[in-house]
Order: structure tokens, then sequence, then C-alpha cells
């Protein structure tokens, strides 16, 4: 049966195999086709934004930190010299620095000098704020307002911080393109100084503001000066609400910008290793464009044409062309399929052509090339032959499996029975011989203790014979020799009965039991030994899994036309999902306090073979960490 049936699989799955080989091979081909399709679509919009952003050369040169792209695709606007990548921060004017080649501004700049000298070797306050003054009033353009800057900082070094405060207004309302010689913007100086007054906070946000909107591009130091001194204005106790919702808004900015203007430091550091930068495959670049994906995967560098000595450099968020492509209507003509354009190593990638250097898509449609003539109408057949194969196989291979299962299983409760059967047995002995060894050596003088090990003798040969009747009654139900001789007895004094053999082993751990017990209840059918074992086994396991409670219950009622036991505890309890199996024989509930427990696991499948053997039922109630009751429904006959 297996020889044929496995060849029948064998040879099902061969020629499933090569069909479904050749169908991945016809949809490789149609989606590198068309993938070839895609990426000279994307290469012609990426070179008409470059030719765009061309056009716009001169204006991002004169202010570059503060021009934005005309796109969203667009990241940034670069400018490559020389093959050394400036960023935008890098190309703006430096400031007053531009008016120097004047006579006055020659003249003031020695009057600065002499005042930085004055204030900072001659520790003459009075004196540098004398000539930062002679400078303001005859410096011009750019050199004036930071002579101010130098003015306002002399002032608050002398305590005259009204004065000081005036001049860092001034500066505060400045435009941003007024910068010191570190290109840093003069109005955040004065925005630093003027942060420590409460009442400053709004002004400086909203000045703060309209600086992110004015230039999109900040240099790392410019941002983090600016974030210094929105946590400066959040960390004021006296900040409203709105306002500190303003800072977060503009921090997270700020943040965003710094974390982009540290993405394109890497990106210069790296910049000459790209493929448009390699002197010797330059002729490559300039017969056809190339696009190259950035550092991390997520931006698209591409170079404009040469202009003199300088290119800019055109980078482009991948991410955001992919959602632009998605929405365009004309694109979604080419490609109707889901898609997402990535950089990143994915098993079912498909490069973009050579234009596109280390760009691919991937597929997210499921769409697939049309089926192999000839096997399609086979596959059917070749699929549900196969499915028959298998289905009989596996019914055997189950069938074995379980009976393999079976035997482990078996082989693995006997095991535990038998490790259990042992401690079991162990215990109690090794108890008897104790004591008894104790009582014959005569080192107990007082007749007190004396009895006290002949009690604890006593009932651990009780609690040796239980352990013999739970066994002995296992083997006659499994032979089906187990034979109960119900008769009608009062249940009153049997229940007694199992209390008072109980109340050792109860007293000895420290539990006490309440009885109760209704003594006119009509007899009822039993067998009376049978009856009392399964009162003992459902005390002793109460015994064993109260846990720290030491509280035991036991009680005897009607129930309508029953009669009612139960036992209580207030220990560990069981889960619900346990409740049906521990009336199996072994089965003891998986757990570690369990594992401490000794046990067989015979002495409640005993009480429910009793309970059904007599027409009755047994129920649990309770729940993990909420103790148990076990609770047994007797039939009374005759009763109403």
């Amino acid at each position: 049966m297996l020889i044929p049936s496995l060849t029948l699989i064998l040879f099902t799955q061969k020629i499933v195999r090569q069909e479904k080989e050749l169908a991945t091979k016809r949809l490789s081909e149609e989606r590198g086709r068309r993938a070839q399709e895609i990426g000279r679509d994307i290469l012609l919009r990426l070179e008409r934004m470059k030719l765009e952003e061309s056009r716009n050369e001169s204006a991002m040169l004169a202010h570059p930190d503060e021009y934005s792209p005309s796109r969203p695709e667009i990241v940034m606007l670069g400018v490559v010299e020389d093959g050394r990548l400036f960023l935008p921060w890098e190309l703006r004017a430096a400031g007053f620095q531009t008016d120097r080649e004047s006579p006055g501004v020659t003249e003031n700049a020695e009057k600065i000098r002499a005042g930085e000298r004055a204030e900072f070797q001659g520790k003459d306050l009075a004196l540098a704020a004398n000539l930062y003054r002679q400078a303001l009033a005859r410096s011009e353009n750019g050199q004036r307002e930071y002579t101010r800057l130098l003015l306002a900082r002399v002032l608050a070094k002398s305590g005259q911080t009204a004065e000081s405060g005036k001049h860092y207004r001034v500066l505060l309302a400045l435009h941003s393109r007024e910068r010191d010689q570190d290109g840093i913007p003069l109005y955040l100086y004065a925005a630093e100084r003027l942060s420590t007054a409460a009442d400053n906070g709004e002004e400086i946000v909203a000045r703060i503001g309209a600086a992110l909107k004015e230039r999109p591009w900040l240099s790392p130091p410019e941002a983090s000066l600016a974030d210094s001194v929105l946590e400066t204005i959040s960390a004021q106790a006296g900040s409203s609400d709105r306002l500190k919702t303003q800072v977060m808004s503009f921090r997270s900015a700020l943040a965003s910008s710094m974390d982009k203007a540290q993405r394109l430091l890497a990106l210069q550091k790296g910049f000459s290793g790209y493929f448009f930068q390699r002197g010797g495959e330059r002729s490559a670049r300039i017969a056809d464009p190339v696009w190259e994906v950035g550092p991390k995967g997520d931006w698209l560098l591409g170079l404009g044409p040469p202009r003199e000595n300088r290119q800019i450099l055109l980078v482009v968020d991948i991410r955001v062309l992919s959602e632009s492509l998605s929405s365009d209507a004309d694109f979604r003509q080419l490609c109707p399929d889901e898609f997402l354009l990535t950089a990143a190593e994915e098993p079912s990638k498909v490069a973009l052509g050579p234009g596109l250097r280390g760009l691919n898509v991937v597929f997210r449609g499921s769409a697939s090339p049309p089926a192999v003539p000839g096997l399609g109408a086979t596959r059917p057949f070749y699929i549900l032959t196969m499915a028959a194969v298998v289905i009989f196989a596996g019914l055997g291979s189950y069938l074995l499996w379980r009976d393999v299962q079976r035997d482990l299983n078996l082989a693995e409760i006997r095991s535990q029975f038998a490790a259990s059967v042992s401690h079991e047995l162990k215990t109690p002995l090794t108890a008897i011989r104790m004591f008894a060894e104790t009582v014959r050596l005569g080192r107990v003088k007082d007749e007190e203790t004396r009895n006290e090990y002949l009690d604890t003798i006593v009932n651990e040969s009780e609690r040796l014979s239980r352990l013999f009747s739970n066994v002995l009654d296992i083997s006659k139900i499994e032979q089906g020799k187990k034979i109960y001789r119900p008769r009608p007895c009062a249940l009153a004094p049997i229940v007694r009965t199992a209390a008072r053999t109980m109340e050792y082993p109860l007293r000895q751990k420290g539990f006490a039991m309440q009885i109760d017990v209704e003594d006119d209840l009509p007899d009822v059918p039993v067998d009376a030994d049978a009856l009392e074992q399964a009162l003992l086994n459902l005390i002793s396991n109460a015994i064993k899994y109260s846990g720290t409670s030491r509280e035991i219950g036991l009680k005897l009622g009607r129930s309508g036309s029953w009669a009612l036991l139960q036992v209580s505890d207030r220990g560990v309890g069981i889960h619900p999902r346990d409740r049906q199996r521990i009336f199996e024989k072994f089965y003891r509930v998986p757990s570690e306090e369990n594992e401490r427990i000794p046990g067989t696991g015979l002495g409640l499948s005993l009480v429910a073979y009793f309970v059904q053997a007599h027409g009755g039922r047994i129920e649990v109630e309770g729940g993990p960490d909420c103790g148990s009751t076990f609770s047994i429904y007797l039939p009374m006959e005759g009763c109403g």
C-alpha cells in the first residue's frame, strides 16, 4: 500500500511542481517586463522634476535655506561643486562679513575688536559698552545688528537689564537672514537671553514659529539652539497649556529637522562613493540618466545638468514618491496592481532597471500570467488524486500514531502510578516503623505520648488500608468484578463514622471540620462501606489541596428527592477546564503545587464510579484559589 501510494504522490508532485515552476517563470517574466516599463516611467518623471528644479537654481542659490522645492517628493536641493556636496545651510551668505570692504566697516570692526578686548581681557564692561555704542551709531546693514547683539550682551553682564532687554527685543524682531559669522540667526541669541523671563514666552515661541515657516532648512547648531530655547520656556511653571502645546509642536518639527540634517551630513560624508561620483563611470552618467538609492535606502539621489563648475543634487523621498504614483491616474493605467517602491531586500522584489540603481518594486496584487496550455485541465485531477492518497495514507498514519500514543501514555501513566504508590506507601510505612521502634525501645516515658504514638501508628495503618483498598477497587473495576451490595441504610451514622476516622489526621494537621448532618433523612439504598470510603477519599483530598486554609466542611442534607452529601474546602480550587478530567483514572491537574502533593489519581475516579453505580451524580463547584465543593446526589426511593 505504501509503495504505490508513495510513487503516485511523487509522480503527482512532479507534475504539479513542473506546472508551478512554469507558471512562476512566466509570472517572473511578466513582472520583470512590467517593472521595466514602470522604471522607465518613473525615470522620466524624476528627470522632469530635475529639469523643473534646475530652472529655479538661481533662486535657490540666492536664499538656499529659504528655498522650498515645488514637489512634496523632493527632500532637498544641494549643490555639487568639484565633487563636493554642499548642503543648503552651507550655501547661505555669511552676514555682515560681506560688507567689510568699505572704509566705515573696517573702522567699526576695529572698535568692535577693541570692545571685545575690553570685555574679555580687561573686564572693563563700561568701556566695552561705550565702544560698542560708538560702533553701533556708525555701522550699517548686518554689522549694525551684530554690534547691537554685542552691546546687549555687555549691558546684561553689567546689570543694565532694562536697556539690554530693549536691544534684545529689537534683535528678536529681525529676519532670519541676519546672522553672525557662524551662520546663527541673531534673533536666536536674543530669544535665548529673553527666555529666562516668564512673560516673554509667547513672543519668543511666536518668533521661532515664524522662523520655521520662513526657512525650511536649519543648520544643526541653529536647530539645537532653538530647541534649547523652547525647552527653557516649556520648563517655566507659568507657561499656559496652549503655549506648552505650541512648544511641543515646534520642538517636534525641530527634532525632525535635526534628524534630517544628520542624515544629510552622513550623505555628504560618503558622497564620493556614489555611482555618479566615481570618475571611471562619469561617461555613463553623461550618456544615460542615473538615480541611486541613498544611505538608509529611503532616498533617491540624482544630479542635474552641469552648469559651469557645479550641478544641483536632487534628493527624493522614495516613500512619498511611491504614494504619489499610487494616486496618479495615468500611472495606475500602467500599473493597476498594488505595488511598493523599496530598496530593502525582499524575496519578491523586481529591479526597475539600470537607471534606478538599487531601487526595486514589490507587487502586492494577485495578478498572474495565463495558465500553461494543456495542463490546466488535468491539474484538478492530479490534485484530487493526490488528496485522496494523502487522506488514505494520513488516516493509516493517524491510526498508527494513536495506538503508539496510547501505549506511550499508558506506559507513562503506569510509571507515574508506580512512583506515586511507592511514595504513598513509603510515607506511612516510615512513620509506622519510626513510632513503633520508639515505643519498643522504651524511649517514651509518659502514657500520653505513648498513646499519641500508637494513634499515629493506627492512623497510618488505616491510611495504608485505604490506599490498598483504592488500588484493589480500581483493579476490580477494570476487570468488571467490582460489585456493590446496596442495602437501605441511615446515612447520618455513615457520615459521622467517616468524620471520626479522619479526626486524628485532621487534628494533627490543624484542621477544623464543620459537620452539618440531618438525622431525619429516610434510609437510602447504598453500600455503606463504599460510601464511607468515598467520603474518606473526598476528605483526604480536601486536606491535601487546602493550601494555607484549615477549614473543611462536611454536610448531609436533602435536595428534593435526592440525598445530598457535600465536602468543601477553601483551598487551591479547580479550574473549570479540569473539572471533568479529575474523575479520570490516574489524572492529576498539572501544576507546580500538585507535583509537590503526594497522590495516585485514584480517589476521585473511585468516588465517581461509586456514585454512578448507585444511580446518583457528582458535581464540583468553585474555582482557582476559591476552594472546591464536591456534592454527591444519591436517590432516595419513595421520597418526593
